[in-house]
């Protein structure tokens, strides 16, 4: 495994998280009540998805990593949080934003091959409270981090006009922006 050396770099992801969820089984047979597969469930997973994925992979990496992003105030929040505590990562600056889904995509995979998906999310732009809450907290910390990394995934934390106001502090400040 890769590891970085030396001096830990502190690095900001700022964008659309979310949850891949599998549930793994078997296909045997055809439902009576309408022509779809019984799928018989023997594995569940779940994963950090779209900038949490980027999260994962850098705290693998062995980097300080904090995050800024939207969640809901609901289970989806809770079992995201739990995951990201898990590997270390700062969530103090998520900002909780009432009437919005936590984003979790389910799969259902039978014989290794995805049968269907299941989308729950929100994927309007965030509210204006939301982005001034965030570019605030951005402008408060970006003095902490060596780089920013911009996910954007297109479920509406990355708005244009969020995204020019991170662009342009980071630059006053000099710090490098990587768009994911």
């Amino acid at each position: 495994m890769i590891e970085l050396k030396g001096n830990k770099p502190n690095i900001l992801v700022v964008g659309d998280l979310m949850i891949d969820h599998y549930l793994w089984g078997k296909c045997e047979r055809i439902s009576p009540e309408a022509p779809v597969q019984v799928v018989a469930v023997d594995k569940e997973t779940a994963v950090l998805g779209g900038a949490g994925n980027v999260i994962n992979n850098l705290a693998t990496l062995n980097a300080n990593v904090d995050v800024m992003s939207v969640i809901g105030a609901d289970a989806n929040a809770i079992e995201l949080n739990r995951m990201l505590e898990n590997i270390n990562v700062n969530i103090n600056n998520l900002v909780v934003q009432n009437g919005r889904n936590t984003s979790k995509k389910s799969r259902i995979i039978a014989s290794q091959q995805q049968v269907v998906r299941y989308d729950r999310e929100s994927t309007e732009d965030i509210s204006i409270e939301s982005q001034n809450k965030i570019a605030e907290q951005f402008r408060q910390n970006i003095h902490t981090y060596d780089m920013v990394i911009l996910s954007d995934y297109g479920k509406g934390v990355l708005t244009t006009n969020l995204t020019r106001i991170l662009i342009d502090i980071a630059n006053e400040h000099n710090k490098k922006v990587l768009v994911d």
